[in-house]
């Protein structure tokens, strides 16, 4: 046998068993890896999900805890008690507070009815009410019948059960708040019955062909499903990792039979109002990759040893070839041709052999090379030093303008925090009696306007008092998550609704690459996209192109640039934009810390945030952060 079938059934020999091995380990790592990957993606959206829920029946106990302090605006001078009318109007005045409220009524300290309940048989007829649920009598019942009075008295608030109310027959709930009024009388408990219809719309929103979102109450009865387009009809369902009509004490990921089909599904309590959110998907459907990946990862096992038994074959004709080549090169050498020369074609054990017979010829040639490549090296190292120091200077500089910012963000947000509890109280009385005396006057009254702008004033006081409070609050690090920056981008445009975006002209590019997660909240990395998709969307005031690129840098970092081609900022504007309170809107329509709160929120995650405009040319905002490998950086 020849050198050349030897050579091509050895190297194809040695190649075929770690090919072998490879491919299954690549399999076997894939797979775990996707299980993994996918009930950790399930586990956050379900704690998504029941953080939402949660924030949510918390926010409509605050509106009736703030509604509560202004009961005592109600009464008449000298009196007591409000007169019935007065307390029409206040419990208008809630009943408007929230699109979510069907009824509100007021008991006092025995359970008994004050006034008259607020609701509307057909809300539709009113602009101001059309989002409300329409509520008959009979229905208003159940305020009192579903008010959780006991407990509003002994904790201050309370959530009753869940049920099915209004002629629409959709889950609803009351939430009671109780409080003393300063005028005496006995406590009071101020109740309102609650659509859940905007929770079913946000799970609706998140559920996908393929998974299903679901909220149930302590029952394990189910209050909305994305599967049923958000709708729940109180009927038992399954649970992951849980007994029937019973909910887990924790959050947990679990396999479990649920109507006939087997799921793979994460769940997640929403403390302490005893509901729970699930996350789940069929095993079929979970799986589907990864038989995938076993289909294609066989085909490339076959192709890979295809292509190695090729490429042995090409290595060993070579290999030959070289062995050829050195002993012709030995003979003419041997017949005294010193001009002779045997290429120099590898590193390995041959090429030092053709090496050796080449050395006196080349020696000259190679110390003279030797010294030119040294001259190069010398020169590139030079020039090399000088872009380092630049870079770092550039770096410096940059540094003590974030550490200047960031200082400056910190001072004005504790300032803000200290203004902000100060003006929250007067400014919730003020705005209280604006709204009772806008609902008191007629449509046509002349006053009503002025009170009108009034309001509007005031609500554009609490709101920039709002963001000076997020500008105050730091990331505290309990809540954070592996977050992917591209998802979360495509959320943020989402919530900025593409079709307005096409309709205004604006065509959105995507450049995603593969990245590794970053550590933080989805959340605040969402509003911050948000607040810069908006700003490029009015500086498109004529249509243009908003590019999105994601991808990963060196150093472990994850880089997301958002590209306009708007008007672009002034050179004088572009050093203060992350300044707060500034802002080029000449309508006044802006606060000037949006910005501000994206700087904040960029920092709070250990990254970085860099902007490149030129008036005519758009601009362009680079955010980048530390990608999460099982480190905490710094919050």
């Amino acid at each position: 046998m020849k050198l050349l079938s030897k050579l091509t059934l050895l190297a194809l020999g040695v190649s075929a068993l770690p090919l072998s091995i490879a491919g299954y380990s690549s399999l076997r790592i894939g797979q775990v890896a996707l299980r993994g990957a996918l009930e950790e993606n399930e586990l956050t959206v379900a704690k998504q999900v029941a953080g939402y829920a949660r924030s949510h029946v918390d926010n409509l106990l605050s509106i009736l805890r703030v509604d509560a302090r202004i009961f005592d605006l109600t009464r008449s001078a000298g009196n007591e008690a409000p007169s019935p009318q007065a307390l029409v109007k206040f419990l208008q005045l809630v009943y408007h507070q929230s699109n979510d409220f069907c009824a509100v009524a007021m008991f006092d300290e025995h359970g008994a009815v004050i006034g008259e309940a607020a609701y509307l048989e057909n809300p539709g007829h009113y602009d101001s009410f059309k989002s409300h649920e329409p509520m008959r009598p009979t229905d208003v019942e159940g305020v009192g019948l579903m008010a959780p009075l006991g407990a509003a008295l002994s904790s201050g608030e309370g959530m009753g059960p869940i049920f099915l109310g209004g002629p629409l027959h959709l889950p609803h709930v009351v939430l009671a708040v109780a409080f003393d009024p300063k005028l005496g009388g006995g406590r009071r408990v101020l109740a309102a019955e609650v659509s859940l219809k905007r929770l079913a719309n946000y799970v609706a929103s998140l559920s996908t062909a393929d998974t299903d979102i679901k909220i149930t109450d302590g029952r394990a009865r189910l209050i909305a499903a994305g599967s049923r387009g958000g709708v729940g009809n109180l009927a038992p369902t399954g649970v992951p990792g849980a007994r029937e009509g019973e909910l887990p004490s924790e959050a947990l990921v679990a396999e479990y039979l649920s109507g006939g089909r087997r799921l793979i599904g994460a769940f997640a309590p929403v403390s302490p109002w005893g509901l729970g959110a699930v996350v789940d998907k069929t095993v079929d459907a979970a799986l589907l990759p990864v038989n995938r990946i076993t289909k294609f990862t066989l085909l490339w096992i076959a192709v890979s040893a295809l292509i190695g038994s090729i490429a042995a074959r090409i290595f060993a004709r070579r290999l030959a070839g070289r062995v050829a080549a050195l002993a012709t090169g030995s003979r003419e050498i041997a017949t005294g041709n010193l001009e002779a020369r045997i290429a120099e074609d590898s590193s390995d054990e041959l090429g030092g052999l053709a090496a050796a017979f080449n050395q006196m010829a080349v020696g000259l040639e190679a110390a003279r090379q030797k010294i030119t490549q040294q001259t190069k090296e010398i020169i590139g190292w030079n020039q090399s030093l000088e872009k380092r120091v630049e870079e770092k200077t550039d770096e410096l500089r940059q540094a003590q303008e974030l550490l200047f910012r960031s200082r400056s963000l910190s001072a004005l947000g504790e300032l803000g925090a200290g203004v902000a509890h100060e003006i929250n109280n007067p400014l919730s009385g003020a705005l209280g009696i604006v709204q009772l005396l806008i609902a008191d006057l007629p449509a046509g009254h002349p006053a009503r306007p002025l009170l009108e702008d009034l309001e509007g004033e005031a609500l554009r006081i609490r709101k920039i008092v709002q963001n000076m409070l997020r500008l105050a609050q730091r990331q505290s690090g309990h809540d954070t998550a592996p977050v992917d920056l591209a998802r979360t981008v495509d959320d943020a445009v989402e919530l900025c609704s593409p079709s307005e975006l096409a309709a205004a002209g604006i065509a959105v590019v995507r450049k995603y690459e593969p990245t590794s997660p970053v550590r933080g909240s989805a959340t605040q990395l969402q509003e911050s996209f948000i607040q810069i998709i908006q700003n490029a969307r009015n500086a498109m005031k004529e249509g243009g192109t908003l590019t999105l690129e994601v991808a990963l840098i060196e150093d472990a970092m994850v880089r997301v640039r958002i590209s306009d081609t708007g008007a672009g900022i002034s050179a004088e504007h572009l050093p203060r934009i992350f300044d707060p309170f500034f802002t080029t809107k000449g309508d006044h329509s802006g606060t000037g810390l949006g910005l501000s709160f994206v700087h904040r929120t960029v920092e709070d995650h250990g990254g970085t945030i860099k902007v490149e405009s030129r008036v005519g040319g758009g601009t362009t905002f680079v955010l980048c952060f530390p990608a999460d490998e099982g480190r905490t950086h710094r919050a």
